[in-house]
């Protein structure tokens, strides 16, 4: 004890002696590891736990280890406050001896009893210390410890040392032999603690820090209850910390939105050093070509749709989760659940709902069977060996677990790359590969989803953004949004400086353009580098909308428009598959004699966009030859205006498509 005491006085009269420096003056996260080095002060004959004949227990040292997490943060330039949390593991062996009269033989002597002790105990302790830098490198530690004991155990015994030819009663040279669990280990450690730290940068942009310490607590508090047993200690180790990498937040839509619709007027601004941003806008048609008109037609048809279901599960880098992109149910909601529900949405949204399609089609069909293939990318080899097959039993887990499917109906398989795999050299290829492949003995259980519904026409199918700013040196980024009222219809984005032209499709957003609209508008939205938002004017887009009620009060001729979209074209391939001949034999059917036939080939983003204007002419080629009628135009986009969002896997392989257009008068 006294030892120890001295120790940390002395700690304290460096400290003393010393003017505080400028201290690293970011939050920093870290680990420290440490050998420690108890002096146990104890005053007892016996623990509660067992009987024992030992006179007293009068001390001893341990040993010790201790791992902790630690949180940094500077106070003021010369002051810091460092928490610690972590485990903290001891033990000791306590031992004493006596001496004993004993008749060995018939002749008195004296005996040497040693009675043996050993102690282990773990805990969780918390360290609160501030810092006091003594120079650049050199700072004072002080502040106070607490901790939780989780466990002990003992073992203690009784050893004969002399005389040699001498047993105990039991016929041997050793008794009282017991082992256990400390059940009167107290709860709370508690202690106040000093140290010195030497502290210096590990790397040249000296966000890494190494740092050699030493610390002493001392403490009042008893290991064991109804037990005199203090337990000092002394740590030496190593502490490692970095300042993280800082996050910039980014403002949401909703808030960048809203920042820009409340800006000062252009003309309150000065401008001759300011991002100056303008936008104008124009329709387009299907082959991207630029209208005479920026105005919005909305007409209403009757229509047979049929939308693709992707039969990919996709994941995240390193992950088996079920991203939260996919709808996921309670069991008790399995009853009530109705496919018709979905039938008259987007792909995309009925895309989603996949696995519950597929869970209610495998109840009503009850001889079907699956088979869910688990697939990782090249960059994940080195994450896990059983990445892969963690992916297929989430998605078997979900269909056994909440749609009550029979497991011995679903087998589970794992690989690496898919059979039909995406570039991994490319980040949205990767991506690609990233996922669960579900196929079935029944092509009813992953059919496409089909309705008769309510079709919206647009005219033009897009519109053309071309902007332009003003001291564009330093940009940070660009948003365009277009809104009615105070809603968000559509969100464009980017950064740096914005192109020369931004495509939006009108229809991937349908569903966000209320009924009945008359008016949307238009405005460009830039960051500069310091995060000062700065908009352009707002422009109006004149909406007019054409129901089927009207037109049924206006008579005339109407027309069906039947959609047919085709998947599952692989990643460079325009070839037809076997399911999608299947859907291409449906279509023949429905066209008639006075039928007008579109084909329109798609492609996604990865790659070069004039070989994907090629590809997606090649895939619309195909689909026309097999469909082999009269009165058919043909016409491949590429990637110029995609039909869905190409930031994630499924919005790109929802792009890899041909939608086949039938118009037939009414």
């Amino acid at each position: 004890m006294k030892k120890l005491s001295l120790a940390l006085a002395a700690v304290g009269l460096i400290a003393a002696l010393h003017t505080g420096q400028a201290q690293v003056q970011q939050n920093r996260l870290g680990l420290t590891i440490h050998g420690g080095l108890d002096q146990h002060m104890t005053a007892f004959s016996r623990i509660p736990e067992e009987e024992n004949c030992c006179p007293e227990f009068t001390g001893g040292q341990g040993n010790a280890y201790g791992v902790q997490a630690l949180f940094l943060t500077p106070l003021s330039a010369s002051i810091g406050l460092d928490v610690r949390v972590g485990f903290y593991k001891g033990s000791v062996d306590l031992v004493t001896t006596e001496a004993l009269e004993i008749f060995n033989r018939g002749v008195r002597e004296t005996a040497t009893v040693q009675h043996d002790l050993n102690v282990s105990s773990s805990m969780l302790v918390t360290d609160v210390l501030g810092r006091i830098n003594l120079d650049s490198k050199l700072q004072f530690l002080a502040g106070v410890s607490l901790g939780y004991n989780l466990s002990g155990t003992y073992a203690q015994k009784e050893v004969l040392l002399t005389p040699s030819n001498a047993t105990f009663s039991n016929g041997a040279r050793s008794r009282n032999s017991r082992s256990g669990q400390l059940e009167s280990l107290n709860g709370i450690y508690a202690g106040i603690t000093g140290g010195l730290t030497y502290e210096f940068a590990a790397n040249a942009d000296r966000t890494i820090y190494v740092a050699p310490e030493l610390l002493v607590t001392l403490s009042p508090t008893n290991l064991l209850a109804n037990t005199s047993w203090l337990i000092q200690r002394m740590r030496a180790g190593l502490a490692v910390s970095f300042i993280p990498p800082a996050v910039e937040e980014e403002l949401s839509d909703i808030e960048l939105f809203d920042i820009a619709r409340n800006a000062p007027q252009r003309q309150s601004v000065d401008i001759s050093s300011v991002p100056v941003p303008t936008v104008v806008a124009s329709g387009i048609n299907d082959a991207g070509e630029a209208s005479a008109s920026s105005n919005i037609r909305i007409e209403e048809f009757a229509s047979n749709r049929v939308r693709p279901l992707l039969p990919y599960v996709f994941f995240e880098k390193g992950s088996n989760a079920l991203s939260s992109r996919y709808r996921q149910i309670a069991k008790e909601q399995v009853e009530s659940y109705s496919l018709e529900n979905f039938y008259n949405l987007d792909a995309m949204v009925t895309y989603y709902q996949m696995l519950n399609v597929v869970g209610r089609r495998m109840l009503d069909r009850p001889e079907a069977t699956l088979s869910i293939v688990g697939c990782r990318d090249k960059s994940e080899e080195s994450l896990s060996d059983d990445l892969a097959k963690r992916r297929a039993l989430v998605v078997k887990s979900y269909l056994v677990d909440v749609w009550s499917v029979d497991a011995n109906r679903i087998t589970v398989e794992d690989r690496g790359l898919p059979s039909n795999a995406s570039s991994s050299e490319d980040a949205d290829g990767a991506a690609e590969n990233m996922r669960v492949e579900i196929t079935s003995n029944d092509p009813l259980i992953l059919a496409p989803v089909g309705s008769k519904d309510t079709m919206k026409v647009f005219s033009p199918i897009g519109m053309r953004f071309t902007p332009s700013v003003q001291n564009n040196v330093g940009l940070k980024s660009w948003t365009i949004f277009v809104s009615q009222n105070e809603q968000i219809i559509k969100a464009l984005h980017g950064q740096g400086a914005p192109p020369a032209a931004i495509d939006w499709r009108i229809a991937e957003t349908a569903r966000f353009i209320p009924r009945g609209v008359r008016n949307m508008e238009y405005m460009l939205v830039v960051q500069d580098s310091s995060g000062k938002v700065i908009p352009s004017d707002a422009q109006s887009i004149a909406v007019s909308e054409v129901l089927l009620s009207d037109k049924a009060k206006m008579g005339g001729t109407d027309k069906n428009i039947d959609r047919y979209s085709l998947i599952l074209f692989g990643f460079d391939r325009a070839d037809i598959s076997s399911e999608n001949q299947i859907l291409i034999e449906e279509v023949k059917k429905n066209i008639t004699p006075r039928s007008v036939v579109k084909v329109v080939g798609y492609s996604d983003r990865v790659g070069d966009a004039a070989y994907n204007q090629s590809l997606s002419e090649r895939r619309a080629k195909a689909v026309a030859s097999a469909l082999s009628t009269e009165r058919t135009s043909i016409l491949g986009v590429g990637e110029s205006l995609p039909l869905y969002d190409n930031q994630t896997p499924e919005g790109r392989f929802y792009s890899r498509t041909v939608e086949i257009i039938v118009e037939t008068p009414r």
